[in-house]
């Protein structure tokens, strides 16, 4: 049997102009039985030929989303943005979401799809959100500091199968208010979301790093699985 074929969006550095993806990403793909393929910096173009090709997605971890794309001005806070990489990624999360194309979002990730499906963000959690907790930590980035609360009508319960979840945290923007066809299903306990998911296809966007902690607890590599999983229905 074939295995399913995973896209991976490569994060772009501007000054250097190089393509970078952790290897992390590439790990938990293959762990979790998919084949890993990763998308550097393409025209739309080049996109659209690449996308046939794929049977799920992964949009990784990284920059602050521009705040022009989803109506706002930048917030003080704000922290560095990728232009280009923004232009690509909220373009292939637009097509993937078209496609129903089975797509997990991590960290920046799931900021990315939600503005690419009409949602905002929250600019800067510490200055924004009234008694946040900290929510970039200093710690190993496989060790889990905060908690969050999943919703058990969800299908973010049904990949982990727990409503309580010990995280990495590495972020200080989150979704405000959800894209079209999303929703929040998972929340830490100052509110702030952590989860938010499709209520069609499969669609999982997630604010902290599985990729990370799954070699210590394999219950991060449930979205892998679930993804794979998704992506091998999806051809089917």
């Amino acid at each position: 049997m074939m295995k399913p074929v995973i896209g991976i969006v490569a994060s772009w550095n501007e000054e250097n102009e190089s393509s970078v993806l952790p290897h992390t990403y590439v790990s938990a793909v293959l762990e979790a039985g998919g084949i890993p393929l990763a998308i550097p910096m393409v025209g739309k173009e080049e996109a659209d030929q690449i996308l046939p090709k794929l049977d799920g997605m992964v949009f990784p971890g990284g920059a602050d989303v521009d705040p022009a794309r989803y109506g706002e001005r930048p917030h003080l806070k704000l922290g560095k943005v990728n232009p280009r990489l923004d232009e690509l990624e909220l373009y292939l999360a637009r097509r993937v979401l078209d496609m129903g194309l089975p797509v997990v979002g991590i960290c920046r990730g799931c900021q990315v799809v939600n503005v690419a499906a009409g949602g905002t963000l929250v600019q800067d959690i510490p200055s924004q959100v009234g008694g946040a907790m900290k929510h970039q930590q200093q710690a190993p980035r496989w060790h889990g500091t905060h908690e969050v609360i999943i919703d058990e009508d969800s299908l973010a319960f049904d990949v982990f199968g727990v409503r309580r979840l010990m995280v990495n945290s590495y972020h200080h923007q989150a979704v405000r208010d959800p894209g079209e066809g999303l929703v929040v299903s998972g929340r830490a306990l100052d509110g702030v979301t952590e989860v938010v998911e499709g209520r069609k296809n499969f669609v999982l966007l997630i604010q902290w790093h599985p990729e990370c902690m799954f070699k210590h607890n394999r219950v991060f590599l449930r979205p892998f699985e679930a993804l794979v999983e998704a992506a091998r229905n999806y051809r089917d």
